[in-house]
């Protein structure tokens, strides 16, 4: 921990954009082609301006042997550069996760994190 990056300049270009971050509820889980791949109960929620609400999973909740790194790469100015892990559905490579190696100081909060796209995987919840 503590890899960050400082101050965001998406925060200092867009002072009215919120992201806030704080511990969800209850148990949840991730399934990719009924392989179970994430299962934890310290998740984050991140809520952000414009944005669906997003689960972050703890990393060592989440079984990356199980995924694909990719070579996707994109950069958020709120958050900083994230990486992906993709699985094959359906006979196709997709993204299905994301991470950021290191982040800005405001999204400290989710170092160590990924997140997952919910069309591509099945996220579910036993609160």
């Amino acid at each position: 921990m503590g890899n960050t990056l400082g101050p965001s300049p998406g925060a200092t270009k867009h002072p009215d954009h919120r992201i806030d971050i704080s511990a969800n509820d209850g148990r949840w889980t991730v399934t990719v082609n009924g392989t179970r791949i994430a299962d934890s109960d310290a998740t984050l929620v991140l809520n952000e301006t414009n944005y669906k609400q997003v689960i972050y999973f703890p990393r060592h909740d989440v079984r990356t042997e199980q995924l694909i790194e990719s070579d996707s790469h994109t950069t958020c100015p709120f958050k900083g550069d994230a990486h992906y892990y993709a699985a094959d559905i359906e006979g196709e490579t997709q993204d299905v996760a994301w991470f950021y190696p290191a982040v800005y100081d405001e999204v400290a909060a989710i170092e160590g994190y990924v997140a997952f796209y919910t069309d591509r995987v099945e996220l579910t919840s036993a609160k």
